[in-house]
């Protein structure tokens, strides 16, 4: 266990500096967690900027959200991924971040719900919008509660972005994926009418997602086949 806290601890403090150098978080924002063990996760402290990250700036908690050793406070949204670790078993890593593309299809009321890159569509599939929830509450383990065992990736609305993954490395890629999707969609609404690609592609990129890529995990298909 001591081996794999150390391996968990470092890839913590690096995606912590990828989140902040890549601004998908700003000053303190964002917050994530890991499994430790059966019974407990490995999660950010209160208060901490992520791209600053130290070892003893990770907290380890048990499934009730408690600590379990050291002084320092967990993140107020340790709920947040507490639901996603219930909720999914087979998920290893939680991440909740703040793109602000994302955000900003948020304030639109829209989500990532429409085909509009092969990319977003094997790789994500449909992203749901989760409804305001006071950030820091137990409301917002409440908003993802209706989505999580469906999708790896929910939209959170004026808050930011939840992606999960075998690895906290494996869901910082489908957070970069969703952020790009966001960027490239908000883009094009400047310019005209954004058009979604043919169902017959859409089709074939849902075939692929398995047969080709592998992907076997929960996933909200733009079309029913």
């Amino acid at each position: 266990m001591a081996e794999r806290r150390e391996q968990l601890v470092a890839e913590m403090i690096a995606i912590g500096r990828r989140l902040y150098a890549r601004g998908l978080i700003v000053a303190t924002e964002g917050n994530f967690a890991v499994r430790l063990s059966e019974d407990r996760l490995l999660a950010t402290a209160s208060g901490v900027c992520k791209g600053e990250l130290q070892p003893e700036d990770l907290v380890e908690v048990d499934l009730a959200g408690q600590p379990r050793g050291g002084h320092r406070r967990v993140s107020t949204e340790i709920a947040l991924h507490l639901e996603v670790f219930r909720q999914r078993p087979d998920v290893q890593a939680s991440l909740h971040a703040h793109p602000p593309h994302c955000i900003a299809l948020t304030l639109l009321g829209r989500s990532l719900d429409r085909a509009v890159l092969a990319e977003n569509v094997v790789l994500l599939g449909k992203v749901p919008l989760a409804r305001y929830a006071t950030p820091g509450t137990p409301a917002i383990a409440d908003s993802i509660r209706p989505f999580i065992r469906q999708t790896d990736c929910i939209l959170l609305e004026r808050h930011g972005s939840l992606s999960v993954g075998q690895s906290l490395t494996e869901a910082f890629y489908k957070l970069e994926t969703m952020e790009h999707t966001a960027m490239s969609y908000l883009h094009a609404l400047q310019i005209g009418e954004v058009r979604e690609l043919a169902r017959e592609e859409i089709v074939l990129l849902q075939k692929m997602r398995r047969a080709v890529y592998g992907l076997t995990t929960p996933f909200i298909p733009f079309v029913e086949e």
